[in-house]
């Protein structure tokens, strides 16, 4: 039980200070000044002088803010945000969604490391099956089916039919080419066909996981954001959106289950997963037009750069309190969803 919360909440602080180092990071490489760099919300529980920024970690593990002069209102100082090109107040505003990008394709690239990818050698060739009869031996390399080229499982059963009975394998043995002729073996009536031998995994192909990582990232960002779609379309009840209490609950069912089924590394690996899965959807969030998150800043920033100068800080502000308010009527109504849906 300890070690599912110290999960869970190091997940959350991960994610959010990725988001806030984005901001951070950029806005120090443009000159402007920052003066906290903070981890949670509420109370302050333990904080550091670095130089001009405080750095502190709050009471509340449910967020964390970057507070940089001239971010709201007006300020004379030179190194406000205010006082930076749009290009650069785009770049500070934008960085944090990208870090949960990034973090997200890091993510998962470890984890599809983790889950190894298949090669095309032979691991195990099980007694009484086609392979075994047909001679097939631990460490063969499959490097032909009927001709095609073989790199790694799933090409092999992209050319496996259950039209087709007997198949032509080019195996590597030592330093020995050699083609074997096969059957396939059906276990039962509408089943697969099958050969009869397990392909060894790799979990070392560096490229090949950035390579998935980053394709599974991208598959993430448009189901969180065809997910968005349906909420506004309606083709998702508005009863099924999750905030802070359901990502938790639905975090403890996943470590519980994953430690049921596969032991303390196989539910850290799942929870790995879900990290970079909420870490896309906070990106995701975050930059929709709306007032009050990064989204909306970034449109009056465009507005800027469209018109040649900015909008009063007094409106602009109070467009983003107005939406403030909104988010936080919202984040209401999704925990009180949250409750029900715990109670039911």
């Amino acid at each position: 039980m300890l070690l599912m919360i110290v999960i869970i909440l190091l997940m959350f602080t991960v994610i959010v200070v990725a988001h806030e180092w984005g901001h951070y990071i950029t806005a120090k490489k443009c000159g402007v000044l920052v003066h906290e760099f903070a981890v949670g919300m509420g109370p302050m529980v333990w904080s550091k002088q670095v130089g001009e920024t405080l750095y502190s970690i709050r009471l509340l593990p449910i967020g964390g803010f970057c507070r940089m002069e001239g971010e709201e209102g007006e300020s004379t100082n030179p190194r406000a945000m205010s006082s930076k090109r749009p290009w650069q107040k785009l770049i500070i505003v934008s960085a944090g969604a990208i870090m949960n990008f990034l973090l997200a394709w890091l993510l998962l690239a470890i984890f599809v490391g983790y889950r190894g990818t298949a090669t095309n050698i032979i691991q195990d060739v099980q007694v009484n099956t086609p392979a075994a009869e047909a001679g097939l031996q631990t460490n063969d390399r499959i490097l032909e089916i009927n001709g095609n080229k073989i790199d790694h499982l799933g090409q092999l059963q992209n050319y496996m039919t259950s039209e087709e009975e007997t198949y032509s394998l080019t195996i590597k043995r030592n330093q020995e080419v050699i083609n074997v002729p096969i059957e396939t073996q059906v276990l039962e009536e509408g089943g697969s066909p099958r050969f009869g031998f397990t392909i060894k995994m790799s979990h070392f192909n560096i490229w090949h996981n950035i390579k998935v990582g980053f394709m599974t990232m991208i598959a993430m960002i448009v189901m969180v954001w065809d997910s968005l779609v349906g909420l506004v379309s309606g083709a998702i009840g508005f009863d099924q959106m999750a905030g802070i209490v359901g990502v938790v609950d639905a975090s403890s069912q996943v470590w519980d289950s994953s430690m049921q089924s596969g032991g303390v590394s196989y539910a850290i690996m799942n929870m790995v997963y879900l990290s970079s899965l909420l870490s896309a959807n906070l990106g995701v969030m975050n930059l929709l037009p709306l007032p009050a998150l990064d989204g909306g800043r970034i449109f009056f920033i465009l507005i800027e750069m469209i018109r040649g100068k900015a909008i009063p800080p007094e409106k602009e502000g109070a467009v983003h309190f107005i939406g403030m308010v909104l988010l936080m009527l919202l984040t209401v109504v999704v925990l009180y969803n949250d409750i029900m849906r715990l109670r039911g």
